[in-house]
């Protein structure tokens, strides 16, 4: 099933940009450029069938075939410390908030830039959706890092973790301009923090 396309067709929801993130991480998934847990967003059974009729209720018809969400699938260590992170800084009580913030931490688990993953326009999509769902999230990255690396090193301060480990990121063309050696994120963390 394309949710994008059929969130096209749902003239109640079809702007809502975190409607549009969702579909794009469930977009991903069931193309194969997220892993298999992104299909259902690493929700719960229960939680993932509430986000589809809430985000997607004309996905319901005699054609619809859902993925069965696969309790037994371990999700990656670090994906319910990205979504905490996220919820402990949620600035926003709508029903959508809580399913967003596990589609961004599936779409750090992407090749590429984290807009790209989650099949949005740029960086300024991400940037608009924190913004308006995890406000403390977007300004505390006061120097503009990208926005995956971000979140992981917020986990990393959160679990008293160093050095931090690199999200998956090794299929883009700005690895090496995002990720430079560990001395080097060592120095800047330095200067940033004494």
């Amino acid at each position: 099933m394309n949710y994008s396309l059929l969130l096209k067709s749902d003239t109640a929801h079809s702007n809502n940009p975190s409607y549009r993130a969702i579909a794009g991480v469930l977009d991903a998934a069931n193309t194969g450029k997220l892993p298999r847990f992104a299909q259902w967003l690493g929700l719960a059974e229960e939680e993932y069938w509430s986000m589809l009729d809430h985000c997607f209720p004309s996905a319901w018809g005699p054609n619809h075939n859902p993925l069965i969400v696969a309790n037994d699938t371990v999700l990656p260590c670090e994906f319910q410390e990205l979504v905490n992170m996220l919820l402990a800084d949620c600035s926003s009580n709508a029903p959508e908030t809580i399913w967003l913030a596990y589609a961004l931490a599936c779409g750090c688990f992407g090749g590429n830039h984290l807009w790209h993953d989650m099949g949005l326009s740029g960086r300024d999509d991400v940037s608009f959706l924190l913004k308006n769902y995890f406000r403390p999230v977007f300004e505390a990255n006061v120097d503009q890092m990208k926005w995956k690396k971000f979140f992981y090193h917020r986990v990393c301060e959160r679990m008293e973790l160093h050095p931090c480990p690199e999200p998956v990121c090794t299929n883009c063309d700005n690895y090496s301009v995002c990720y430079g050696s560990e001395e080097a994120v060592k120095v800047l963390t330095d200067i940033v923090y004494h």
